[in-house]
């Protein structure tokens, strides 16, 4: 013991001076500041909060400027943390804040705020919105950033803050919330956040323009009075609904609304003015893309995106008696930023928004632009049925519906008709057809032919200018595969219920996701079976385009660890198989796939949108292959046929050899028009006028799209060709073309 008054002073020494770092820390600096916009962090911080704020200094009520750059000038009123962006090429200015003493005292504080949030309390389900203007005992301390400024919120009675990121970054408007600044208290916990929601908003039509939304393949909400006719925003999930969590309302007899791919939203005043583009760079996997339009619920037209934290669910609590509704303990993890790109002049439109996200996604290295090959014929992707199961006496019977002879067959009559360039995406190719099998065994059906044979018809489809993919599904799953057990291989909820869907269909009623593991899994698997059957391309269906939370091992883990589980497990498909075709892919999976199927070329129809656009094909085009939904499904051919050339959509198909009544008892009985003998002709006129139309811009990009009367529109390339399409039933006079009734003109334009 004789040393023992040593060792306790050295104790007591160690705890004073880790005592005098955490005091500093947490409440003095109010927590770890880093010099970047910060990475996420989960360490929670421990800050206290005052019954009362303390007296200080008043917050400015006034703007004053914070930054600036050779674009761009910030200013601040910091009693609202409200913004105002000077756009120093033009002289015009953007404001986060609406003064309007019409509206009732909630909507006039949210629409003040620079910030606003949605929060659960214990015992309730639902959770409430606030705002930084409502909250009368909080502390907002400002700290100067480089081009910016930090805000340190703490909103004392909910016992709620977070540290708010604002900075110029060229003519860029970079808005940041890192996760590791988020305190909470015991009872309250965060739900969402809104950050500067109104900035670039607008009152009824005092503004030309419209709002842009990313729905299918883009939509446009015109800024306008409109009378009370609309009562209901625009509300769409960032990659769709999340399956893990949201309780899914899909029937058979509805067609859903379009899944937002891209993360993006602007609005524009006066197109060739000012405009406004949002990409949600960070949080992006647990966002909202919102859009107001005038009438509901204020007079404003506003949008903006709006941050997932936590969320409410089901919580079943017995098989018969039901569940309770409960909010997620565990917030999203990520962190929360949008980057805001003024738009003047002629680039103030969507088509600035789709070059500006275009130019985004190359320097990072997402989109490479694709350079001229010495086949300049267009594409066309044939999706081929091979194999279908229905329901037998004893068990399911297979039904064969396209062979490997008789898609031979059908290739070469495609060449005779001088339809070139052929994508053959061979679905029920592997043992037991398509439907059942998904995880699927990578193992041909004999009844479609041999291992040989399928070599074979590889070299087939590669001398017609194309490749041979083998459709697969990574994600989807059903209990007739034997790669799969619903209780070890499905995903759970996060409430540990096992995700099921409804499929509507007689043979296989029940459809799963795969954990995000047993994804991976399989695709591991997958890699060496398709390397050691020589097979020259995938065709990848679902895990390109659904996200979902999910339990592991009892914890949740949130999209954003199914996202990158996915994205490693594509990344390495990509490096194995020679071509990788992905069907609808969510933006993140763009790197992965070597050409992008089933782009929408419409919206989802809400009684809002005032005109769809061709965005997503104007990021897309000169940088990736990309293809419209299948062709004979269309309602009307002739007009979709125009569409495409609008687009520059290359026509897929979903064929069979056989009559497609063979698939009326089968889980494919939606395939009503799909036997080649009925297609041939249309196919090769279609053919025909689609690569006059799209042939002279094969690898060009969409410089520019016009409207040159009601019906009749123009899209321009980078290499000086236009297209112009005229919908109408008349011809279309121009000043030295005509466009005939329901038809095109290619010409060449000054550049």
């Amino acid at each position: 013991m004789r040393n023992s008054n040593w060792i306790r002073t050295l104790v007591t020494a160690g705890i004073v001076l880790i005592a005098a770092i955490v005091f500093y820390f947490v409440f003095l600096n109010n927590g770890p500041e880093r010099k970047d916009m910060g990475a996420s962090s989960t360490a929670e911080l421990q800050v206290a909060f005052p019954d009362h704020a303390k007296p200080g200094a008043p917050l400015s009520s006034e703007y004053r400027k914070v930054a600036e750059s050779d674009w761009l000038e910030l200013r601040l009123k910091e009693a609202s943390l409200s913004i105002q962006v000077v756009d120093k090429r033009s002289g015009y200015t953007w404001s986060s804040e609406i003064t309007d003493t019409e509206a009732n005292e909630s909507w006039q504080n949210f629409m003040a705020s620079g910030l606003s949030l949605d929060y659960f309390e214990q015992e309730k389900p639902n959770s409430t919105r606030t705002d930084l203007v409502s909250q009368a005992n909080k502390s907002v301390v400002f700290e100067p950033i480089e081009n910016g400024f930090k805000a340190i919120i703490r909103l004392n009675d909910l016992k709620l803050g977070l540290d708010l990121y604002v900075k110029l970054e060229d003519d860029q408007l970079v808005v940041h919330i890192p996760q590791h600044s988020i305190v909470e208290g015991e009872k309250v916990k965060l739900g969402a956040v809104y950050i500067y929601p109104f900035l670039g908003a607008t009152k009824a039509g005092e503004k030309d323009g419209y709002m842009f939304i990313p729905d299918g393949s883009g939509a446009l909400i015109r800024l306008a009075d409109n009378k009370g006719k609309f009562k209901i925003p625009y509300e769409a999930r960032i990659y769709g609904m999340n399956e893990g969590i949201e309780t899914s309302k899909r029937d058979m007899y509805t067609n859903p609304p379009h899944a937002v791919q891209y993360p993006v939203f602007g609005i524009v005043h006066g197109e060739g003015g000012n405009g406004l583009f949002g990409i949600v760079e960070n949080g992006q996997y647990n966002a909202k893309i919102l859009a107001y339009p005038n009438g509901v619920n204020t007079p404003y037209n506003w949008t903006t995106a709006q941050f997932l934290s936590r969320e409410s669910y089901l919580q079943m609590t017995s098989r018969t008696l039901g569940g309770i509704v409960v909010f997620e303990k565990e917030r999203n993890p990520e962190d929360m930023q949008i980057r805001y790109k003024f738009l003047n002049g002629q680039d103030a439109s969507y088509v600035g928004m789709a070059k500006t996200y275009q130019s985004y996604l190359a320097d990072k290295g997402v989109l490479k632009k694709m350079e001229a090959g010495s086949d300049a014929a267009i594409p066309v992707q044939v999706d081929v049925l091979g194999a279908e199961t229905e329901n037998g006496m004893f068990a399911q019977r297979l039904i064969p519906v396209t062979t490997v002879a008789q898609l031979e067959a059908m290739l070469a009559d495609m060449k005779q008709n001088g339809i070139k360039n052929v994508n053959v995406v061979y679905k029920g190719w592997n043992e037991g057809g398509l439907s059942g099998t998904s995880p699927a065994p990578v193992k041909y059906e004999t009844a479609l032919g041999s291992a040989d044979d399928f070599a074979r018809l590889a070299a087939a489809v590669s001398q017609q200018g194309g490749q041979l993919h083998l459709y697969s599904d990574f994600t989807a799953a059903y209990e007739g595969s034997a790669r799969f057990s619903a209780q070890s291989d499905a995903a759970k909820k996060i409430d540990k219920s096992i995700i099921t869907l409804p499929t509507y269909q007689k043979v296989y009623d029940t459809m799963y996701y795969l954990s995000a593991d047993s994804t991976r899994d399989i695709v591991q698997q997958n890699k060496k079976q398709y390397a050691d059957l020589n097979v020259s391309g995938a065709a990848v269906d679902t895990t390109g385009s659904v996200l979902f939370s999910e339990s592991v091992d009892g914890k949740p883990s949130a999209r954003r660890n199914t996202a990158d589980t996915y994205m490693a497990a594509m990344k390495g498909l990509a490096e194995t198989v020679p071509s990788v075709l992905m069907y609808s892919p969510n933006d993140y999976m763009l790197p992965y796939a070597d050409q992008v199927l089933e782009v929408p070329m419409d919206s989802s129809q809400y009684i809002y949108v005032s005109e769809v656009v061709p965005f997503v094909q104007m990021v897309l085009k000169g940088y990736k292959d990309y293809y419209a939904p299948y062709t004979n499904f269309f309602a009307n051919p002739q007009t979709s046929l125009l569409r495409m050339i609008e687009t520059a959509s290359y026509p897929s198909y979903y064929l069979t050899h056989e009559s497609s009544y063979k698939l009326k008892f089968t889980d494919s009985n939606d395939v009503y028009t799909s036997a080649y003998a009925d297609w041939r002709e249309s196919m090769a006129d279609g053919y025909r006028i689609l690569n006059e139309a799209l042939q002279p811009i094969r690898y060009a990009a969409i410089e520019n799209r016009a409207r040159l009367a009601a019906d009749v529109v123009q899209v321009t390339y980078d290499n000086g060709i236009a297209v112009i399409i005229n919908y109408a039933n008349r011809d279309f006079q121009g000043e030295d073309i005509t466009v005939p009734a329901n038809g095109f003109q290619v010409i060449e334009v000054n550049r």
